[in-house]
């Protein structure tokens, strides 16, 4: 038997015993309070006989979850009556449907969205398209050439930059 496998066994007989103490528990005061003197004498000698007596705590939910029903929404449905049409069905893939097409003058229509608006209530900055405003362009001089200054200076006096090293300016030019 390896390690791993002996640790989980005894893991598990943790488990158990702790499971039997909180059973041998209830099981005294519950047969304390019936005077079920009989009980109390085999549950103190035997311990482990707490599990031939059912528990009166149940583990897991008291009392059933509910059925879930769905979101109903505010307020009616509408009452649309849908059209009603006899199925037709088709015998041969290609002729039986030219014949159809040529008996309807209407022709095939599909069924075009209602479009009511939004829901009442909805604040105006949700109707219509979202207007995203542009952002400003970043300045291309936006780099201090001071700052870039003071800050090689200070690189150079704590070590970082040697003194002989010199960087091109932040213009880009390349004459140093």
């Amino acid at each position: 038997m390896g390690g791993c496998f002996t640790s989980l066994l005894v893991l598990a007989g943790a488990v158990f015993v702790i499971l039997s103490l909180v059973r041998w528990f209830e099981q005294t005061a519950d047969a304390v309070e019936r005077r079920a003197w009989n009980k109390v004498t085999l549950l103190v000698l035997f311990p482990f006989g707490a599990w031939f007596y059912p528990s009166r705590v149940g583990a897991g939910r008291p009392t059933a979850v509910p059925h879930h029903e769905p979101v109903r929404g505010f307020g009616s449905v509408p009452k649309a009556k849908p059209e009603t049409a006899a199925p037709v069905t088709a015998t041969k893939p290609g002729a039986a449907n030219d014949v159809l097409a040529a008996s309807d003058p209407t022709g095939a229509q599909a069924a075009a969205p209602r479009d009511e608006g939004p829901p009442a209530g909805t604040p105006k900055e949700f109707i219509g398209m979202p207007v995203v405003p542009k952002q400003a362009a970043p300045k291309a001089g936006s780099v201090d050439a001071d700052k870039i200054a003071r800050l090689r200076e200070k690189m150079r006096q704590q070590g970082m930059l040697p003194d002989e090293q010199r960087s091109p300016p932040p213009d880009g030019d390349g004459d140093a």
